[in-house]
């Protein structure tokens, strides 16, 4: 009985220990969003507002160095630092966004694939040497320079040379998100290296093979695998489509399988997720 009475003691014990701590996390405070909007600082605060309802994104002038250094998948970052944004400018920075980004891409596909965070920034600068730089894109955020009173004075050039650099960014993100057509890949030869010889059966423009930037990849296996790596192919053709007018496409179009292996890539967009990514290389500002 006095055994019995002890395991009811100590059953009792446990149970209320158990009630105060399930009370404790109950009374927890929800958790806080990361930012509250709007940070009180611009004209642009309503838009800013009315962009995060549609898409859950933060566009920020304001944060934190750590914030900014952070990514979920790619760790600590300290090779980026930034001036900061002017919010005053935050509604020009929009438009801006709004030309080289936003207007491109359908409503539902920016749901799902806009970044988490936006920061805005007057410059960002990369390195020791601390190298200008205008936009950097990491997995669920993108900081862009510019928010400043150097939008008034933005050169065509520069612009452009925006639009391509956060494009080729946003898509090597997206590429690894998007499950792109088995056919495509199916044209190509991946087993050995292309060569820049024209009139060879080899060549890169015979293999189906374009150049990203200007670095004809597809000359060099990969080690140890001895062969031509796929995305790589694919990141070429789309880095070229959002950097390249249809008339610089004109040429490699010639080439039987550079024209098939775009067109299945330029539909499949199309028909997958209702925009022409050809329309982001065509467009160019006067």
């Amino acid at each position: 009985m006095k055994r019995m009475n002890i395991y009811i003691a100590l059953f009792l014990s446990i149970w209320q220990i158990a009630c105060s701590e399930e009370n404790s996390v109950g009374g927890v405070d929800p958790l806080t969003p990361d930012y509250v909007l709007p940070q009180g600082k611009s004209p642009a605060d309503e838009r800013i507002v009315e962009l995060y309802s549609q898409y859950g994104t933060y566009i920020l002038y304001e944060y934190t160095e750590r914030d900014f250094n952070w990514s979920q998948m790619e760790g600590s970052s300290s090779d980026y630092t930034y001036t900061k944004a002017n919010p005053l400018y935050a509604g020009e920075m929009l438009d801006l966004l709004n030309e080289v980004w936003f207007s491109f891409y359908p409503v539902d596909f920016h749901k799902k694939y806009m970044p988490y965070k936006i920061f805005l920034a007057t410059a960002l600068y990369y390195g020791s040497s601390a190298q200008f730089k205008d936009v950097r894109v990491m997995n669920g955020q993108i900081a862009v320079s510019y928010c400043s009173d150097t939008l008034k004075k933005m050169s065509v050039e520069t612009k452009l040379k925006l639009k391509i650099n956060l494009q080729q960014g946003l898509w090597e993100k997206w590429i690894d998100k998007i499950n792109f057509p088995e056919e495509f890949f199916a044209l190509s030869d991946y087993s050995k290296a292309a060569n820049t010889t024209p009139s060879s059966p080899d060549y890169v423009r015979n293999r189906g093979f374009v150049a990203n930037n200007g670095n004809e990849w597809s000359t060099r296996v990969n080690w140890p695998s001895r062969t031509l790596n796929k995305m790589d192919d694919l990141k070429a053709f789309l880095n070229g489509m959002v950097s390249r007018t249809s008339e610089q496409w004109k040429v490699d179009l010639e080439y039987p399988l550079v024209k098939k292996k775009y067109d299945i890539l330029r539909n499949y967009l199309l028909e997958t997720y209702s925009f022409d990514i050809q329309s982001i290389g065509d467009m160019i500002y006067e």
